[in-house]
């Protein structure tokens, strides 16, 4: 299993809103299976966007992870980046 630290990437505030509470219940779920350890929203809105530190057996499962994500099915998010990610210190990861 490989941890990835992803940013995505939103587009308009009336989409995000439409499917965010979709969204939060597909990563809690994400969560109970240990597929995500964390996830969380830029404050600053600059562009907006998120935070999230999955866990997947490789880059094509995360792929269809966040192709499932309602975020992404409704068309809210732009675009993510994605970058194996190796906690040092600290509980995420582990």
């Amino acid at each position: 299993m490989t941890v990835y630290a992803v940013q995505y990437s939103y587009g308009p505030a009336d989409l995000q809103a439409e499917h965010r509470p979709a969204h939060r219940e597909y990563l809690a779920q994400l969560h109970e299976e240990g597929k995500l350890h964390a996830a969380g929203a830029f404050l600053d809105g600059d562009p907006a966007g998120a935070l999230l530190i999955f866990v997947a057996e490789d880059r094509d499962d995360l792929d269809r992870i966040i192709a499932a994500d309602p975020m992404s099915t409704g068309g809210v998010l732009t675009g993510y980046t994605a970058r194996e990610w190796n906690a040092v210190i600290g509980k995420v990861g582990k």
